[in-house]
């Protein structure tokens, strides 16, 4: 096993209690989300072949989204308690969202002065 690998199994092993709280965190946000699909109209809903490909893919990505993102605050040394590890399941689609966001804000003020001196 590769030492950095060695490292982040040593890291994250006293703290799989927590990893898998931020799972089930993903698990009731799959929950919610499907829940909000059988209270749309009818119209608005989606056909069951599509439905059924979202429903699966959701139910991967959800948990493992919020498991990620704990992952990633624990290898930066963050203590993290079980409830906010739980909310941070939950919450996983829009934290990520948010760091894309900022990161592409980011980016673009960091290239804005490129290419002023371009044009």
């Amino acid at each position: 096993m590769p030492e950095s690998l060695s490292s982040i199994t040593s890291t994250l092993s006293p703290h799989l209690g927590l990893i898998i709280i931020a799972l089930f965190g993903g698990v009731v946000l799959f929950g919610m989300k499907i829940s909000q699909h059988f209270m749309k109209p009818e119209q608005d809903k989606l056909p069951l072949g599509k439905y059924i490909g979202f429903t699966i893919s959701l139910f991967f990505a959800l948990p493992i989204l919020g498991a990620g993102v704990t992952c990633i605050y624990l290898l930066n040394g963050d203590k993290i308690s079980t409830i906010l590890a739980f909310q941070i399941g939950l919450t996983s689609p829009a934290i990520v969202q948010s760091l894309i966001i900022a990161a592409a804000n980011n980016m673009a003020k960091n290239a804005a002065p490129d290419l002023q001196g371009q044009q």
